[in-house]
């Protein structure tokens, strides 16, 4: 994969396509905010962009995640009962977008991707994979007396990514150098708290899994079950 080279142009484009309505993240900065300066900050963000990439090192407060759990049904004593919402910093997850944007290019570009895999990739969705699924439901041969279907879920599957297995799997795709060295400190040390009614818990490391709430957590979750069907 190439090396990532940060403009700023793309960093201001990305800034005015927030949605200003979103909550901020740990730092607090709203996007309403970095979405009004977006000429102003860019050059600044492009040189931090730049020097995080080449040093893999990342601010401490784009490390830290604030969980919002939100209510779905049952019980409101029952923490199983709420759906965790995880808040990132806004200039993390510019920095994030452009290193996923090369990452996903690199492996479309070399075809990599497992291709029946249609989650979280561009012009794939829910809805292509069904249209394959129905496309070989109408294709079965027509003596053929029952169609079976297995359907797997993978429980909390974003926690359970070991850090090291997934570096190695990055490292085996072409993804070396500068963005491994980055994406190897974006992983490790990670913080999180819970916060609720304006009050916040004692942050906690996270061990294991990609960033939930992070723009780079899905592409790095495709890589590490990539080759799932290899075994199956």
């Amino acid at each position: 994969m190439p090396e990532i080279i940060i403009t700023r142009e793309g960093i201001i484009k990305l800034l005015k396509n927030l949605k200003s309505h979103k909550a901020a993240g740990p730092d607090d900065l709203a996007p309403a905010v970095s979405k009004e300066l977006s000429t102003e900050i860019a050059p600044v963000l492009q040189k931090i962009y730049t020097k995080s990439i080449q040093t893999h090192i990342i601010p401490s407060d784009w490390k830290k995640a604030r969980i919002c759990p939100i209510f779905k049904k049952g019980d409101k004593d029952r923490p199983e009962n709420y759906r965790p919402i995880s808040l990132t910093c806004i200039c993390s997850k510019i920095l994030e977008h452009i290193i996923t944007s090369c990452i996903m290019s690199h492996l479309e570009v070399y075809n990599i991707l497992y291709p029946l895999q249609h989650g979280f990739r561009k012009n794939r969705s829910c809805e292509s994979q069904l249209l394959e699924f129905v496309t070989d439901l109408i294709d079965t041969p027509p003596n053929t007396k029952q169609t079976d279907v297995i359907i797997m879920d993978f429980s909390k599957a974003f926690d359970k990514v070991p850090h090291n297995r997934l570096l190695l799997k990055l490292k085996f795709y072409g993804i070396r150098n500068n963005t491994l060295g980055w994406i190897k400190n974006f992983l490790f040390n990670r913080q999180q708290c819970v916060a609720v009614d304006g009050e916040s818990s004692a942050p906690t490391l996270v061990l294991s899994g990609v960033p939930q709430g992070s723009v780079i957590g899905p592409a790095l979750f495709l890589i590490y079950v990539n080759d799932l069907p290899n075994g199956i």
